[in-house]
């Protein structure tokens, strides 16, 4: 597949794609969760107990919600605290993050380490904000760049193509894949999220953090991931796929109410989460 490609050919990639039956599946364990939270009277000690059944994940989730990632002044000692802490939906993204990077954290380690610093600055400009959801718009940035994992999983040749025009041109990753792809992993984001039946503060950024200006349902998450995503690239954290900074979208921007003094504020929150890099990486 090359750049001159005929147009159909790509649109019945799309097509294929579509199709696909082997995306990441949700761990029966956030199967289950996810069945418990909808019902209202789900107590977090009984999620808790469920989550605590995994060994692993449960240290997963207790080295993350204690790390300076969350800047929590008190330390979580328990999968319960750290439901009533950090809200089920925080919890639930970081199970799903971790299972997901679990599969391809030897040949990608580095856009694990640009979803956390995303998160990272996620958190840093919900703050800023005021916003009461600052700990699942951290999800959201968590989690905005999965599409990626799925196109790598179900379509390596392609994923090959993709970094060959990144490595060979002043390309965007995004750029290169609706060159190669006629659609890019936001989209492959998208069909995640409607697989894992996550809700639109999380789904609708990951459908268009390249595109904030578009969302409707949740557009100042859609925004501030969209602005995290930037911010963490400028600082130089992990690997989204290509080296290049893009312009931050002023519909965003001017959408959130920011000024340009707000940025030396977001930088103080973020820097000491980023320090913190290392050892949350080393999770996976």
């Amino acid at each position: 597949m090359t750049s001159q490609q005929p147009i159909q050919d790509r649109v019945q990639v799309k097509r294929d794609i579509r199709k696909i039956k082997n995306l990441p599946t949700v761990p029966g364990i956030v199967a289950k969760i996810s069945r418990m939270v909808e019902n209202p009277e789900t107590s977090a000690s009984e999620v808790g107990r469920l989550i605590s059944q995994d060994q692993v994940l449960s240290a997963k989730v207790l080295r993350m919600a204690n790390s300076a990632f969350f800047g929590m002044s008190r330390k979580i000692s328990s999968i319960s605290q750290a439901l009533v802490i950090l809200g089920f939906e925080v919890v639930k993204g970081l199970v799903l993050t971790s299972s997901v990077f679990d599969m391809i954290q030897k040949s990608m380690a580095g856009l694990w380490e640009h979803s956390i610093g995303c998160a990272a600055a996620s958190g840093a400009v919900a703050t800023i904000l005021g916003r009461a959801d600052a700990e699942e718009i951290l999800v959201a940035g968590l989690l905005h760049d999965l599409g990626k994992v799925v196109l790598a999983l179900n379509l390596p040749d392609e994923m090959r193509l993709v970094v060959d025009k990144v490595q060979s041109g002043k390309v965007l990753f995004y750029e290169a894949e609706h060159q190669v792809l006629d659609f890019d992993h936001s989209e492959l984001g998208q069909w995640l999220a409607e697989h894992w039946n996550l809700p639109d503060s999380l789904a609708e950024p990951m459908r268009l953090h390249h595109r904030p200006e578009k969302a409707v349902i949740k557009p100042e998450c859609a925004a501030i991931v969209h602005i995290a995503d930037v911010i963490v690239r400028a600082k130089g954290f992990g690997n989204a796929g290509d080296p290049l900074v893009p312009p931050i979208s002023m519909a965003a921007w001017e959408m959130l109410g920011l000024r340009k003094t707000d940025f030396l504020p977001i930088l103080e929150i973020l820097e000491p989460k980023l320090s913190s890099l290392v050892d949350i990486t080393s999770i996976n």
